[in-house]
C-alpha cells in the first residue's frame, strides 16, 4: 500500500530561506520546535520523518504552463529530447540554449526545495538523537535517524551536482539573524554526503533491504551511496581508482544481497511498484498526489482520435530521432511501446492511431489514459542503474577495461534483456557501460548527472562516447562549455547571501 507523504499538513521544523534581517527579527524566535516541546514519543518522531518525504517530489513541481515540471527542465539539460509544445516562458528555453539565468524559476526551485528539506533533516536529527530513553525503541530510532541522515545527504548530493560549492549547514536554525553562510568547497560537501550515507548505512544495517511502502531502506541507502562514490571518483573531484573501487564494492553489496532483480519485461517498469527492480520511488496517488508525466508526455498536437483522457496537456518533451537511432539494431527498447511509441489504441477502442512521430512511453499509465489522472509512482533508483554503476566502477578501477566476472555479469544482465541474442562478452570497457546507461536510463532524470560526472556525451550520429565539452547534442543551440556544467546561484539567494559567488 502506498504511503503518501504529501498528505502531511504541517512541517516539523520551520523551513528557512530567510527573507529579511531587520532588527525586529533579532529577538529570540518562539516558533522553532525542539526536543523539549515536540520529540516526546515514537509517533511524533515518525511524523517528523514523514514530513521530509514531502520534499522529494519536487521534480513534479511546475509553473502554470502545461508540461513545465522540474523533471522536464532536467531532461532539456542534456539535449537529447525536444519539446513539441511551444514554450510560453524563457525558463525552459534557457536549458536548450545552455544560457540559464540566475532569475530562472527552476534555479530557485531546486535550491529552495533542497535547503528546506535539509533544515528539516537537521532539526529531526537533533530531535530524535535527544529523545529520552524509553520514549522510542532502538530499532525505530535507528530507522528514523537513518532515513533523516540519508535524506540530508541526498539533498546535498542534488545541490552540489547542480550548483557546485554551496553553503553547508548541519545544525537546525535557532537564530534567524545570520543568513550569510560561507560557501563550502565541493570536496567538503561531498565528504559530508559520504559521511551521511555512511551513517545512514550503519544505522540501518540490521534493517530490511526492501519494503513495499516506498520508505528509504537499506537497499536505497547502499544504492545511492554507490552513486555518490562513483560521482566522487569522477568529475569534479576526480578521486579516481580508490573511489571507483569503493563504488564497485558498495554496488556489489546490493548485487550480492539477492533482494532485487531485473524485470523480465519492460512493461513491468510501468506497472510494478516498490519491489523487484524498483529500489526507491516517489510515492503518488491519483486523487491527492498525482503524477503529471503521463499527461505531460502525450503526443502534441493531440491526434484526431484521443488515445488518453488527458490529451490536452501533452508535448512537454520527447526523444529526438537522432538519439533514438543510436540504439543498437534489434534492441528491444526500440520496439513499439517499450521505451518509445509511434502508435496507440484509440480511447474508444476503434483501432490504432498513428501519432506521427516518436514519443516517450516509459510513463504511459493505462489507468490515467482511461480516467484522466495518474497515481503511478516515479522511480528514483532501479536495479538496472545499480548493475551498470557496478560494471562502470570496476571497468574504471581496472584502467578502463575489466574482465571481472561479476562486473561483466552485471552489465550483461541489462544488455541481454535488450538484446537477448547477443553473447556475453569476455571483457567490457567503461565507455560500453556508459553507452548502456544512456540507452537504458534515458529520460529518467539520470542522463545529465552522468554527463557532468564523466564529462562524456553520446554522439548522436555514431553512437560512440565523446568528450562532452565542445560537443553539441541534437536539441541544443550551442556546444557544451565548462560554464554549462553548473546552474547559477539563484538571484534571490544572492541578494540574501553575498557569499554566493564564483571565482
Amino acid at each position: 500500500m502506498k504511503k503518501i507523504y504529501s498528505n502531511i499538513s504541517w512541517l516539523i521544523v520551520l523551513a528557512v530561506i530567510i527573507t529579511s534581517c531587520d532588527s525586529f527579527l533579532e529577538e529570540k524566535p518562539k516558533t522553532f520546535l525542539n526536543p523539549d516541546s515536540y520529540y516526546q514519543n515514537e509517533k511524533q518522531a515518525l511524523a517528523a520523518v514523514n514530513g521530509i518525504y514531502t520534499f522529494v517530489d519536487n521534480i513534479m513541481d511546475s509553473d502554470i504552463e502545461p508540461g513545465s515540471q522540474s523533471f522536464i527542465f532536467m531532461e532539456f539539460m542534456h539535449g537529447y529530447g525536444e519539446r513539441m509544445r511551444g514554450s510560453g516562458t524563457q525558463d525552459l528555453a534557457q536549458a536548450n540554449s545552455l544560457l540559464i539565468a540566475d532569475n530562472n524559476s527552476y534555479v530557485q526551485r531546486f535550491w529552495e526545495t533542497a535547503y528546506r528539506a535539509i533544515e528539516n533533516c537537521n532539526g529531526i536529527i537533533e530531535g530524535i538523537e535527544s529523545m529520552a530513553e524509553g520514549t522510542i525503541s532502538e530499532t525505530k530510532k535507528n530507522q528514523y535517524l537513518g532515513e533523516a541522515y540519508f535524506l540530508r545527504g541526498y539533498f546535498y548530493f542534488n545541490l552540489v551536482r547542480l550548483y557546485g560549492p554551496v553553503p553547508l549547514k548541519l545544525t537546525p536554525t535557532k537564530d534567524v539573524t545570520n543568513t550569510e553562510i560561507e560557501l563550502s568547497s565541493m570536496e567538503v560537501v561531498y565528504t559530508q554526503i559520504d559521511a551521511d550515507m555512511t551513517k545512514a548505512g550503519e544505522l540501518m544495517e540490521s534493517l530490511d533491504w526492501t519494503n513495499t511502502s516506498g520508505r528509504v531502506t537499506k537497499g536505497t541507502v547502499k544504492s545511492m551511496h554507490a552513486k555518490v562514490l562513483l560521482t566522487m571518483a569522477g568529475y569534479p573531484l576526480q578521486k579516481g581508482t580508490e573511489y571507483y573501487t569503493k563504488a564497485y564494492n558498495m554496488a556489489k553489496q546490493v548485487y550480492a544481497s539477492g533482494k532485487f532483480h531485473l524485470f523480465d519485461t519492460y512493461e513491468k517498469l510501468r506497472t510494478v511498484e516498490n519491489s523487484g527492480e524498483i529500489i526507491w520511488s516517489i510515492q503518488r496517488e491519483a486523487d491527492n498526489a498525482g503524477n503529471p508525466l503521463h499527461s505531460a508526455l502525450l503526443a502534441y498536437p493531440a491526434p484526431v482520435k484521443a488515445v488518453s483522457a488527458s490529451a490536452a496537456y501533452g508535448g512537454a518533451i520527447t526523444v529526438t530521432q537522432m538519439f533514438f537511432d543510436t540504439y543498437p539494431e534489434g534492441d528491444k527498447r526500440k520496439d513499439e511501446r517499450k521505451f518509445y511509441y509511434t502508435q496507440q489504441e484509440a480511447l474508444d477502442k476503434s483501432g490504432m492511431i498513428d501519432l506521427g512521430r516518436l514519443y516517450i512511453y516509459k510513463y504511459w499509465d493505462q489507468n490515467a489514459a482511461e480516467v484522466g489522472k495518474s497515481g503511478a509512482n516515479f522511480t528514483l533508483l532501479r536495479y538496472a542503474d545499480v548493475l551498470l554503476m557496478m560494471a562502470e566502477a570496476k571497468a574504471q578501477a581496472d584502467g578502463g577495461t575489466t574482465t571481472d566476472a561479476d562486473a561483466i555479469e552485471a552489465y550483461y544482465s541489462v544488455r541481454k534483456r535488450a538484446l537477448p541474442q547477443e553473447a556475453k562478452p569476455t571483457s567490457i570497457t567503461a565507455d560500453k557501460v556508459l553507452q548502456e546507461r544512456f540507452w537504458e536510463l534515458a529520460f529518467e532524470n539520470q542522463t545529465w548527472y552522468d554527463m557532468v560526472r564523466t564529462r562524456k556525451a553520446l554522439h548522436a550520429v555514431t553512437g560512440q562516447m565523446v568528450n562532452m565539452i565542445g560537443y553539441q547534442t541534437p536539441s541544443h543551440t550551442a556546444p557544451f562549455t565548462e560554464a554549462s556544467l553548473l546552474l547559477p546561484y539563484p538571484i534571490r539567494e544572492k541578494r540574501l547571501n553575498p557569499n554566493l559567488k564564483r571565482d
